[in-house]
């Protein structure tokens, strides 16, 4: 029977003890893992220990030890499967389940090695607990031997973790803060003028898996891209898309020449083109393109902004076709030509005063672009909506602004004490709720690498 050749090579511990006196002129060689999910590296790894002497024995680890040390859901397959599969190796000699319990130095195989005493016993050079297997072996006379991580170059580097994240792959993408000067990225309304928008992407992402959105817990309309986030997984996940040749702003440019066809009203290229891009930028908007400025902000400036922003859903529906319908009807007027000037210069204001680390001149930046998204937009807020905004002022909010088109939504807020406003705001509105966030630097390439 074919699966009996591999069978015979897999011993129980007791047998081990039998391999010195069947082998007695044989240096008998020693490796032990988890090998869970069988790849290319093992295979490497039972080649470079099958070199160091004449009889290959390989320990591996039992069902309750990995569930120790990598965590719940491992390992994948059972200690039966992985220990017959291992056997079925051309170099491997002898396979054997470890021991039961595992102790320091994460070492589950001390009375297995006990039982064998091999001549060498094989490691990589990265194994951690290296004192403790060092004493092991110079309890029972065995030569520790380190071997690097080697890669053929045939071959393409993986890992039982990567192979795992790989089957439970889902397209992911962020969502998107509009600090100041939206509006201004519509090459329809601004009618051949230079817009600015600042703005940042934020986490948690949402995700696309198997055909289905998962979208963190946000509240669609929330005026943070949700829409925009999914029509991207579903654009990068298309079998007929290949975003690995795309730049990120032909990516950008693909999303927004999508979302054009798909709406039947003009819409603007910031939301695209942050998602796609990642991270803090000062975006300049012209008829045709979109372009981040050569403004540097460090993580470590923007980490400290952080500390005191709130997002927070009023509880209040939106409707940005009703805002976005005013704005087509007001863009060519007096006060709408204004406005979207003001918006445009709100834009690269914001980024300089954050350059400069002025915190509370970002939040009177956000309070202006507010009134003139007003202006532009009278739908853009409404009486619940102010009464939300003027309390927030009273409770130690510096400035803020809704975000997206307004309506409804989320408000984003600048603070003394970001606890104390969420706390005060949804007491006095039993309706509105914080959104936990952190700011997002990733880009959407290097977000879904596979």
């Amino acid at each position: 029977m074919l699966f009996k050749s591999i069978a015979d090579k897999v011993l129980p511990q007791k047998q081990l003890r039998g391999l010195r006196n069947k082998y007695p002129e044989k240096k008998i060689v020693f490796c032990t893992g988890c090998f869970d999910i069988l790849q290319s590296g093992h295979a490497v790894f039972f080649n470079q220990c099958r070199q160091k002497g004449d009889i290959l024995v390989v320990g591996v680890g039992r069902d309750q030890v990995i569930t120790k040390l990598k965590g719940p859901g491992r390992p994948v397959n059972p200690e039966n499967n992985r220990v017959y599969l291992v056997a079925a190796f051309q170099d491997v000699d002898y396979a054997a389940l470890n021991d039961p319990e595992i102790s320091s130095g994460k070492i589950d195989f001390r009375d297995l090695m006990h039982s064998l005493k091999p001549d060498y016993f094989v490691l990589n050079e990265d194994d951690t607990g290296m004192e403790e297997k060092k004493a092991l072996c110079d309890e029972i006379g065995s030569e520790l031997v380190q071997v690097s991580r080697e890669v053929p170059k045939i071959l393409e580097a993986t890992s039982t973790s990567r192979i795992i994240d790989k089957i439970q792959f889902a397209y992911r993408a962020p969502l998107r803060i509009d600090f100041a000067g939206g509006w201004t990225d519509v090459p329809y309304i601004m009618n051949g003028k230079t817009g600015y928008v600042s703005n940042i992407t934020i986490s948690p992402l949402v995700e696309l898996k198997k055909g289905a959105f998962n979208f963190a817990g946000y509240p669609r309309g929330s005026g943070l891209s949700t829409s925009t986030a999914a029509q991207l997984l579903e654009l990068i996940s298309s079998k007929n898309y290949n975003a690995d040749s795309k730049t990120l702003s032909e990516i950008g440019e693909d999303l927004f020449n999508l979302e054009n066809k798909e709406l039947n009203w003009a819409i603007g290229r910031q939301d695209q083109y942050s998602i796609v891009k990642g991270g803090f930028n000062c975006w300049e908007f012209g008829t045709d393109y979109a372009k981040p400025l050569d403004i540097e902000i460090p993580r470590e400036t923007l980490d400290e902004f952080k500390k005191n922003l709130v997002l927070i859903h009023t509880g209040a529906s939106r409707n940005a076709q009703s805002a976005v319908e005013e704005v087509y009807k007001n863009y060519k007027t007096k006060k709408g030509k204004d406005a979207l000037e003001k918006l445009a210069s709100y834009g690269k204001e914001f980024a300089f005063a954050l350059r400069d680390k002025d915190f509370i001149r970002c939040a009177g930046i956000m309070e202006q672009n507010f009134k003139d998204q007003i202006q532009l937009a009278p739908t853009t807020t409404n009486d619940y909506l102010e009464k939300m905004y003027s309390f927030a002022i009273e409770k130690g909010a510096y400035g803020g602004k809704i975000a997206g088109a307004g309506g409804g939504g989320a408000f984003i807020f600048y603070c003394k004490d970001p606890g104390l406003l969420i706390s005060s705001l949804k007491e006095k509105f039993h309706d509105c709720f914080e959104i936990n966030f952190q700011f997002h630097y990733d880009s959407i390439k290097a977000l879904n690498q596979t």
